[in-house]
């Protein structure tokens, strides 16, 4: 397939700039703090949303705190697939949103909890070392993208 998009002279490059394009419109959306509506399935199968508070990385990673506790976490020991919709969440305002389908990770280990503990999470946790503090990364695999003016989404992928 390679061998005749070649031949037929296929343009590599106009697809590697609109990744490179879409990547940035993605960044633009998750590289603020936001809250997020985040979906779950629970140990029936059916899915559970709620609300969570997220940052990112350039990698595109999400994270979040929580409580060990919590149902949340319940539900991503048994399956960590997850879903999570961010960005523009009061239409009509004319900017983006993001449908992301990922897989989390629970961890709660001693520096992954310093390395991310924000003061403004004392009103839930004792500190850092409380260990009902814990972080949620989702690693997204697929990403839509759904702009203004468009009814179809452009595909990210991993």
């Amino acid at each position: 397939m390679l061998a005749f998009a070649r031949k037929i002279g296929y343009d590599f490059n106009l697809e590697e700039t609109f990744m490179k394009d879409l990547e940035e419109r993605i960044w633009k959306v998750i590289s603020r703090k936001q809250t997020a509506a985040l979906a779950t399935v629970t140990a029936a199968g059916t899915p559970w949303v709620r609300y969570v508070s997220i940052e990112s990385d350039p990698d595109f990673t999400l994270r979040f705190c929580t409580s060990r506790a919590s149902r949340k976490v319940r539900h991503i020991e048994i399956n960590p697939e997850v879903h999570l919709t961010c960005g523009n969440l009061q239409p009509p305002n004319d900017s983006a949103y993001l449908q992301v389908a990922g897989r989390a990770e629970i961890r709660g280990d001693a520096a992954t909890k310093l390395k991310y503990w924000q003061e403004g999470w004392k009103r839930y946790f004792k500190g850092p070392e409380d260990p009902d503090y814990i972080m949620v990364f989702i690693k997204p695999y697929l990403i839509e993208y759904n702009g203004p003016g468009s009814f179809e989404p452009e595909i990210w992928e991993k």
